[in-house]
């Protein structure tokens, strides 16, 4: 049999959907700063175009992707994790 404890094997699908869950909280409150972000911008008094181009180049900065590739100095592939 596997040498990883069956207890440990069986807390693998709940922690894949914390994960998830997490990762989709996490974006959305990124793109709703980014709303905020721009929508303060423009209140401002800077253009549209303007806000909404800062706006999306910070949303882009929390990339779960990136933070991953930053914190392992490598792009992140989801394929390096999971072999098929």
């Amino acid at each position: 049999m596997s040498d990883i404890p069956l207890g440990a094997i069986a807390r693998v699908p709940g922690l894949v959907i914390r994960l998830v869950f997490t990762a989709m909280r996490f974006k959305r409150r990124a793109k709703k700063s980014a709303k905020m972000l721009r929508r303060a911008m423009m209140k401002g008094g800077m253009s549209r175009e303007m806000a909404s181009q800062l706006a999306a180049r910070y949303e882009e900065s929390f990339s779960i992707r990136e933070l991953i590739g930053k914190t392992t100095g490598e792009e992140f592939h989801l394929s390096s994790f999971i072999p098929f």
